[in-house]
C-alpha cells in the first residue's frame, strides 16, 4: 500500500512540473530569438513549485486503486492518516532539504534580497539605461540586439551616431556595464559569470564607491542621483550629452517603482 502511494506521488509530482514547465515556458519561445536565460530560469522555478500538488494528487489516486478493492472500502481510516503524513513529510523534506520553496516573483527576481529602496533605485537605473527594469533589461546590448550567454560580459563593441557623434562602446546588460567595468569588478567582487545577480552586486558596488548607498536607504533620491551622476549617461549629471533622462522622468519612475517594491 505505502509502495503503491509513494509511486504514485512520484508520477504525479513529475507529470505535474512537467506540465507546468511546458506551459509556462511558451512566453520564454515566442520572445526574441534564441533562447532567454533569465525567463527560463524564473519559469522553472515556478515550475518546481508545482510538485507539490501533483504529489499529493498522485498520492491520493494510489490511495484510491486499492487492489481488488472497491473506492468506499479503500477509504479506511489508517490508509488516509498513513498517506497524510508521508505527503506532509515529503513536502516539508523538499522544502527544508532540498531547497524547493519558491520565493515571491518580483520585478527583478535577481535583487530581491536588497531594501525595498535599493530596489527601486536599481530598477530606475535601469529603466533610464535600457528603456526597461524587467528581465530583459539584463539582455541589452548597448545599441542593438541583445545577448543571451551570461558567463561572461558579452564583450561586444557596437557604433551609432548621437547627437551627430559616432559614439563606439562595450556597454551591455541591464546597467550598461563595459567591459572594463567587467575586468575591474568581476575579481574584486568574485563574480563567477554576467548573470541578473552580477550584474546588480556591480551595480550596488558603483553607488557604494560613489558613497551614495546611505542616501538610496534614506530615500534621498535627488542626493542619490547627484552622486552616480557621472558612473550612468543617462542620469542628468554630468555633461556626457547622450540624451539623459530628465530629473522629473526619474523621480517619476522611482515613485512607481517604490510601489512595485514595497517601499516608502
Amino acid at each position: 500500500m505505502l509502495l503503491r502511494i509513494l509511486i504514485s506521488g512520484l508520477i504525479g509530482a513529475a507529470s505535474s512540473i512537467a506540465f507546468s514547465y511546458g506551459a509556462a515556458s511558451v512566453p520564454c519561445r515566442s520572445g526574441s530569438h534564441g533562447a532567454d536565460t533569465v525567463c527560463h530560469t524564473s519559469e522553472e522555478s515556478q515550475s518546481l513549485d508545482s510538485w507539490k500538488f501533483g504529489f499529493i494528487t498522485g498520492s491520493l489516486v494510489g490511495l484510491l486503486r486499492g487492489r481488488n478493492s472497491r473506492l468506499v472500502s479503500c477509504l479506511q481510516p489508517s490508509h488516509v492518516s498513513v498517506a497524510s503524513v508521508l505527503c506532509l513529510g515529503i513536502y516539508m523534506l523538499g522544502e527544508q532539504t532540498f531547497g524547493l520553496r519558491t520565493k515571491s516573483n518580483n520585478t527583478s527576481a535577481a535583487n530581491s534580497s536588497y531594501s525595498p529602496r535599493m530596489q527601486a533605485f536599481l530598477a530606475t537605473i535601469r529603466w533610464a539605461e535600457t528603456g526597461t527594469s524587467n528581465h530583459e533589461s539584463y539582455r541589452k546590448l548597448v545599441f542593438n540586439g541583445t545577448f543571451n550567454d551570461f558567463s561572461t560580459h558579452p564583450l561586444i563593441k557596437q557604433c551609432a551616431p548621437i547627437n551627430r557623434k559616432r559614439v563606439c562602446s562595450t556597454a551591455a546588460g541591464a546597467y550598461q556595464m563595459l567591459d572594463k567595468s567587467w575586468y575591474d569588478l568581476q575579481p574584486k567582487l568574485n563574480l563567477t559569470n554576467f548573470s541578473p545577480a552580477s550584474q546588480d552586486k556591480m551595480a550596488v558596488e558603483y553607488i557604494r564607491r560613489n558613497q551614495a548607498i546611505a542616501d538610496v536607504e534614506a530615500g534621498n533620491f535627488d542626493a542619490a542621483l547627484q552622486k552616480i551622476g557621472r558612473v550612468w549617461a543617462s542620469i542628468p549629471y554630468n555633461n556626457y550629452n547622450q540624451n539623459a533622462k530628465t530629473l522629473k522622468q526619474l523621480r517619476t519612475y522611482y515613485q512607481q517603482q517604490l510601489l512595485v517594491y514595497g517601499g516608502q
